[in-house]
């Protein structure tokens, strides 16, 4: 398997290309140093029922970004709805995190990203895939601005 975050590319019996989407154990955010880091360090992106933190610093893996999910224990008190909330997050994240890899390819950075679900009531999955979509899309156009405004100066 490569290291690009799409996965091996499989052909099926029409001879076209389909990419594997996975998100795999090393693209999971779980060390304590990086995820203080994060709420330490880290600059958010704000929309309705959901925070991206992210945290530009060095990952100890080969893929550009390593993500953690996480819902409120103070709105969501059962845990079967915690745990149903970040399914779906990781399950959104895991189909558009494309945007995520090509927008970094260009430079060689790494970055740690949290998702953090606020909304009020327990979401659909169209509903958790848009949040994610405009949310990832706000991240890569703010890094495409600072990097103008770096090359500018």
């Amino acid at each position: 398997m490569n290291n690009d975050g799409m996965g091996d590319l499989q052909t099926d019996t029409t001879s076209k290309a389909i990419a594997k989407y996975s998100l795999c154990k090393d693209e999971r955010l779980c060390r304590k140093k990086i995820i203080e880091a994060v709420f330490k360090e880290g600059q958010s992106i704000k929309t309705q029922s959901l925070v991206l933190v992210f945290h530009y610093t060095q990952l100890p893996c080969t893929y550009p970004a390593q993500v953690m999910f996480t819902a409120s224990k103070k709105l969501y008190k059962k845990a079967h709805d915690r745990n149903r909330i970040k399914r779906l997050l990781r399950e959104a994240y895991r189909k558009q995190k494309h945007i995520v890899y090509n927008s970094l390819k260009d430079q060689d950075k790494q970055v740690a990203l949290l998702f953090i679900f606020t909304g009020k009531q327990l979401p659909n999955y169209p509903y958790v895939h848009g949040k994610v979509l405009e949310v990832l899309k706000k991240f890569t156009a703010s890094k495409t601005q600072r990097n103008a405004n770096r090359n500018i100066e």
